[in-house]
């Protein structure tokens, strides 16, 4: 296997590693604060901010989930072919 063969596939396998950290960050921080946000958002009066704190509270988990899935090599196969098939494009 050349170095740029393995520099590329080194890359892949960071990018995967920091995706899958990016979206347990995210998923876990969404969990842990999921009873506050029920205790003080969905049980007060429902107002302008609320309206906006919970539409970009959700829009940005969609984003951010994802652009994190989407942007790895979530698929099945060895790493080589998904590499080859990106040189040969």
């Amino acid at each position: 296997m050349s170095s740029d063969l393995k520099s590329v596939l080194e890359s892949i396998v960071l990018n995967d590693y920091l995706s899958l950290a990016v979206v347990t960050a995210v998923g876990y921080d969404y969990i842990l604060n999921f009873s506050r946000e029920i205790e003080y958002v969905w049980r007060k009066p429902w107002t302008w901010v609320s309206t906006i704190f919970v539409v970009l509270r959700y829009i940005g988990l969609c984003w951010i989930m994802t652009v994190a899935l989407t942007d790895s090599t979530f698929v099945p196969g060895p790493p080589e072919a998904y590499v080859h098939s990106f040189i040969l494009k």
